[in-house]
């Protein structure tokens, strides 16, 4: 019989229990966590690549490298390995399982002499007891088998952010038209894969569903995923129906759904507008759903991921808003894991996005931090999104706008489902007063996603490139609905407030203006401190000039 345990340092690797022990306790480790540490123990010694890894312990299943950076990281943290002098990571290419090890089989298991016994007297002890004692491990053995096999089953909780997209549905009559939702199945799936952290299955395993009675319950079971997407397509004479929604695989309970009607005629240019809008608002569900499911838990039980997706869920909950109390859940993500990516960014977006709403008490110290904390994430995953963006805001802060708009660019093409990276470029072409651009941006990304968290954002500029029209009456049209849609945010009412001013609205523009210096969140009062001018061309030189006579006249004090 090959043998089944490794002794790794200070650690014992038991295969065929399934455990981790340190120091004669039990170390805690999620299933693929426990696979990952096996193939590297039985690989020692060489380079295994990330995509060796990630086809041997996800196979037929699609995930990002940060499923794999997570469990390296709790590998380390089982074995205690923070000097990652155990497992070493070769950049850009994989880990090298470089610490001890030992094979151990069921006939010798060395262990230490107790203290204070000489070694002789061990010795003898053990040849006294050792007959009994193998007898009676056999027994408690062989009735730890027959209980487990007859009461025990696993009770490991799926992965973060695991899920299937499960095949849409034709309702047609016509099975001709089954290609539509095989488009949108495949599609989806691909785009969910480039959410921070998760794990979906496969379109072509999906497929094998295709026609047959699920489950929901069952089939999280079974594959080991806490969410299921199931959707439909129904064509009609003029026009063709998409309905979707998603569910909690444990409960079978409905979390979200959509639908939403496209034109036949248009239907081959917008199929990748379907598969975007789904995916942009299913980042934001999932988030929030695994947000949810954290808060039953005390903050001293959760790990690092678990804390920046609280974070990240409740940045979507005050809808962009730049002053919130749950920012410090970040920071003890970090004060866990210093590397991990969501929080850094959570952090770098929340002081960046301070300086460019001209709400910070600090500009340059708040840039500077911001700086600090994305540069760290591009540092760990160039090939995050999010921090592309991010990074744009910050180099908009320090007068290096064209840059901005190209590393925002690279957010967009990264993951074009992603509807910040719309924002971004329209806030930057605000800066750059090119209109035109402004609408394109804000008009695709309000289109792709109409329920997304920030439309108050892409209302305010839209409001904000008819400004610079000087269409101060349609301006003032989109900035009512910005601030209908979220009257906490305080540049958004101070927007506001110089259109009613400039547009002759004087009693209501200082209402207004009372409403935006009694918000908590406002840090910007008086005429002189909005001085945010990120790019000194002409065109924007005279919006801001005009946007400051508004807020002089709507009664603003000057300094």
């Amino acid at each position: 019989m090959s043998a089944e345990r490794y002794l790794i340092g200070k650690s014992t690797l038991d295969v065929s229990l399934g455990g981790l022990r340190r120091n004669g306790a039990d170390v805690s480790l999620r299933p693929k966590s426990f696979a990952l540490l096996h193939y590297l123990v039985t690989h020692a010694g060489r380079l295994v690549t990330k995509d060796e890894l990630l086809s041997k312990i996800w196979p037929d299943v699609i995930v990002t490298d940060d499923s794999l950076t997570r469990c390296i990281s709790e590998v380390r943290a089982a074995l205690e390995d923070s000097d990652q002098t155990m497992i070493k990571t070769v950049s850009k290419r994989g880990y090298v399982f470089a610490g001890p090890v030992t094979l151990l089989d069921e006939h010798a298991v060395p262990l230490p002499p107790a203290d204070g016994v000489p070694e002789h007297k061990t010795e003898a002890r053990r040849t006294g007891w050792v007959l009994p004692l193998l007898g009676l491990a056999a027994v408690l053995a062989m009735a730890g088998v027959v209980w487990s096999t007859a009461f025990w089953r696993p009770a490991a909780l799926p992965p973060r952010l695991s899920l299937i997209v499960l095949p849409f549905l034709n309702l047609s009559a016509d099975p001709a038209q089954d290609y539509l939702g095989d488009i949108i199945t495949d599609e989806l799936t691909t785009a969910l894969t480039q959410l921070r952290g998760s794990t979906v299955i496969s379109s072509s395993s999906a497929f094998t569903l295709k026609g047959k009675p699920v489950d929901i319950k069952q089939l999280g079971s079974d594959l080991g995923v806490s969410y299921a997407l199931e959707g439909s397509v129904l064509r009609s004479d003029g026009s063709v129906r998409i309905n979707a929604r998603l569910v909690d695989t444990q409960s079978a309970k409905t979390l979200w759904s959509d639908k939403f009607d496209v034109h036949r005629a248009a239907l081959l240019q917008t199929q990748d507008d379907i598969v975007t809008r789904l995916a942009s608002a299913l980042h934001v569900e999932l988030v929030q759903a695994e947000a949810r499911r954290a808060i039953g838990t005390p903050v001293a039980n959760l790990d690092a991921e678990d804390l920046a997706m609280r974070c990240e869920g409740a940045s979507y909950n005050h809808g962009g808003a730049v002053a919130t109390p749950n920012y410090d859940l970040c920071e003890r993500a970090l004060g866990i894991d210093p590397r991990n990516v969501r929080a850094l960014i959570q952090l770098a977006r929340y002081y960046s996005s301070r300086v460019s709403r001209v709400q910070s008490p600090n500009p340059a110290s708040d840039l500077q931090r911001a700086d600090g904390l994305v540069n760290r994430a591009l540092d760990i995953d160039a090939g995050y999104y999010a921090a592309h963006c991010v990074k744009a805001v910050v180099l908009e802060g320090t007068h290096h706008v064209r840059d901005a708009v190209v590393a925002a660019e690279r957010c967009l093409a990264l993951n074009p489902s992603y509807a910040g990276a719309y924002r971004t470029l329209a806030l930057q072409y605000f800066f750059l007063a090119e209109p035109s651009k402004m609408l394109e941006y804000v008009d695709h990304g309000i289109r792709l996603s109409p329920r997304d968290p920030e439309t108050s954002i892409f209302l305010l500029l839209k409001g904000w490139a008819y400004l610079v029209m000087e269409h101060d009456d349609e301006a003032l049209v989109w900035l009512r609905r910005a601030a209908a849609a979220s009257p906490e945010i305080p540049t958004i009412l101070a927007a506001l407030t110089s259109v009613l001013a400039l547009t002759g609205q004087d009693a209501e523009a200082r209402a207004t203006l009372a409403r935006y210096l009694a918000l908590p969140a406002t840090r910007t009062r008086t005429v002189a401190q909005w001085d945010y001018v990120p790019d000194e061309n002409p065109a924007f030189l005279k919006f801001h000039l005009r946007f400051k006579s508004g807020l002089s006249k709507a009664g603003m004090p000057e300094q």
